[in-house]
């Protein structure tokens, strides 16, 4: 397996709120023990969009980035779905395949984002129609003449090339996109994934009751007060 690290260079938080919002408003109303602030967004519905963007102005960068860590947390199985729904659409088939994803929030106004236990079918690349031109027959003619031990290897040297890498890194922020998080993706790092890395989660099994982590929950309850504070 691979793992696949990316740079967020830049977030649309309106944007992406604006679709994961509403998945989080789903939830909610399906909670059997929502929290206080869970009521509210299951009552609200659709209305929590606009009222989540006017509470933007009122959060800080961190905890921007925090929200979009966690919501990309709460919605993995949907966001990994719709990348690998890309994937098999660029490449022809199921040749590459991601089996997690998530989010870190760096020092600054920055986050990175992993894709972890990527499995790689030898055979489905070679057949894959986006290898195309000279350097795409060298990548397949590599694939045929390799061993088990180095598919891995030659799939890491084909999506870091320069032939794949570019149109990799826009497949990746597309179909980041049409899931719901709308980010502009830097540089690609692609290496081996032994498959024990240990996935950070923001939610807290022990302390968070709820489906929003209580650090964030507070957060969000303080902006709520500021801009109630601000408009009466």
């Amino acid at each position: 397996m691979i793992k696949i690290s990316f740079d967020v260079q830049e977030i649309n938080y309106e944007k992406s709120f604006d679709i994961l919002i509403k998945q989080l408003v789903e939830e909610c109303r399906a909670s059997s023990k929502p929290s206080e602030l869970e009521k509210l967004i299951a009552k609200l519905g659709d209305d929590t969009v606009p009222v989540v963007e006017k509470l933007l102005g009122f959060l800080d960068t961190d905890t921007r980035d925090r929200i979009i860590v966690w919501l990309l947390e709460a919605q993995q199985d949907m966001i990994v779905a719709s990348l690998n729904e890309a994937l098999h659409n660029v490449l022809g088939g199921d040749a590459i395949v991601i089996g997690a994803l998530y989010a870190q929030d760096m020092p600054g106004p920055k986050l990175s984002l992993h894709a972890l236990q990527v499995k790689t079918d030898s055979k489905k690349l070679i057949e894959s129609p986006a290898l195309t031109g000279i350097a795409g027959g060298a990548a397949k003619l590599a694939f045929r003449i390799a061993d088990a031990q180095t598919i891995e290897n030659q799939a890491i040297k084909l999506l870091s090339s320069d032939l794949i890498k570019p149109k990799f890194i826009s497949m990746l922020a597309d179909s980041l996109n049409e899931a719901g998080l709308h980010l502009k993706l830097g540089d690609i790092v692609i290496a081996e994934d032994s498959g024990k890395e240990t996935i950070p989660h923001i939610m807290d099994p022990e302390k968070d009751e709820g489906l929003i982590p209580d650090a964030i929950e507070d957060k969000i309850i303080d902006a709520f007060a500021a801009w109630l504070k601000e408009i009466v």
